[in-house]
């Protein structure tokens, strides 16, 4: 696993990294191919001072959104899939990692540390193609409902403290802003809020409802050790447990 340090440095300095566009490369009077450079490793850029709220699966509707949180907007079963409600009162201080949280009645079975971006690839394939700078067209016409951003990490920053985590929801409250989690523009709706955490994150940074955070796209080899590893794994291990002892339960029936 790679050094996580000099990405923390560079997230600490705000120094902006951009990412590579294509060019013309023209050959001849006749002949033009376009070429289009890899964006590098560590090349997404830093979201500044954006204001971040918490949410959770299993969450009811609310007075500005009567969205409920039983499904995302890329898992029908949600809340299956992850074993209960997401409960941002009812948890336990983690053993390993005291500034962690988990919840207090079940073992999560997906990772308890997840955001939430306002934009849908699945519902703007056409926004995706344009802004999403891994989409893959291949991919997407092999299957078109299967999301490319679900699952992606993020690097978020709050004060002197960083904590990693997976986009697994869309929000908040917008769908549709590319321009805004992949491109210049800024939140400008619901109290300009631009990201939507769960309560692990929440309890790991010391967020409180309307903080203003910092965060950006990170690749998998970046990612250091810590509770977003640590209770992924378990989630995982979790997971197969539980899949094993209903598929035994089916079989005794």
């Amino acid at each position: 696993m790679r050094c996580i340090l000099p990405v923390l440095t560079a997230f600490a300095g705000f120094s902006l990294c951009t990412q590579a566009v294509g060019v013309e490369s023209v050959k001849g009077d006749s002949s033009k191919k376009k070429v289009v450079e890899a964006a590098p490793t560590n090349s997404y850029p830093i979201k500044r001072n954006i204001v971040t709220t918490y949410f959770w699966i299993g969450q009811g509707g609310t007075s500005i959104s009567s969205t409920q949180n039983i499904m995302s907007a890329w898992d029908q079963f949600w809340k299956k899939n992850f074993g209960g409600i997401d409960a941002p009162e009812d948890r336990r201080d983690a053993k390993k990692f005291r500034e962690a949280s988990l919840p207090e009645k079940f073992a999560p079975t997906l990772n308890p540390f997840y955001v939430a971006l306002p934009f849908n690839d699945i519902a703007f394939p056409k926004k995706s193609r344009e802004y999403v700078p891994w989409w893959s067209e291949a991919d997407y016409q092999k299957d078109r409902l299967e999301s490319q951003c679900k699952g992606r990490w993020v690097m978020i920053k709050f004060h002197n403290k960083v904590c990693f985590a997976q986009w697994e929801d869309v929000g908040p409250l917008r769908y549709d802003h590319a321009e805004y989690v992949f491109g210049e523009e800024r939140p400008t709706r619901y109290s300009r809020a631009g990201l939507d955490v769960s309560p692990a994150v929440r309890d790991y940074l010391g967020l409180s409802g309307l903080d203003k955070t910092d965060w950006k796209f990170v690749d998998d080899d970046q990612i250091p050790y810590g509770p977003w590893i640590e209770y992924g794994e378990q989630a995982i291990l979790y997971s197969a447990i539980k899949g094993q002892t209903a598929k035994k339960l089916r079989k005794d029936l």
